[in-house]
């Protein structure tokens, strides 16, 4: 079967059948295997659609690579499903302020540092590449909490 990018499922060239793949607890639909690596647990990421929008996903720590002109876009589709709060999602451990991730996609070292936005979380970015690393629960944490008043 062939990934159909663009409507997010998968096509059988020879009987013509549709299939959408299964999303996980996430929302995230994994549509087939990245020549990448997670920066956290070293596994390889999938490609992946959340709300039309590709990502890289780790399957193993939930974990997803991000482009920074997507996530404004991501985040606001994100919202039109959150009624409450998220549940409280502890902040990153003291043992991670000391992490250094390296970039999936161009393996420099990513920077550390809060978001910006509503969440209170911390973000890996990449300039390079122009992405940005979250956590397992951080894009919902993000997604789910009111813009800081400087960037409605």
């Amino acid at each position: 079967m062939r990934v159909d990018r663009e409507r997010a499922i998968f096509i059988c060239d020879y009987c013509g059948s549709e299939t959408v793949p299964p999303a996980t607890d996430d929302g995230v639909m994994v549509l087939g295997q990245a020549k990448e690596k997670c920066p956290l647990c070293d596994q390889p990421l999938k490609q992946a659609s959340l709300e039309q929008y590709d990502l890289l996903y780790c399957e193993q720590c939930h974990g997803m690579l991000v482009s920074m002109d997507d996530l404004p876009q991501l985040i606001a589709a994100l919202r039109t499903h959150f009624a409450a709060p998220a549940a409280y999602i502890a902040p990153r451990s003291s043992d991670d302020a000391e992490r250094v991730l390296h970039c999936p996609k161009c393996g420099a070292a990513m920077d550390d540092h809060v978001y910006g936005g509503g969440g209170n979380v911390n973000v890996d970015t990449c300039e390079t590449c122009e992405s940005i690393w979250l956590d397992r629960g951080e894009l919902r944490k993000i997604a789910s909490a009111a813009d800081h008043p400087a960037y409605t």
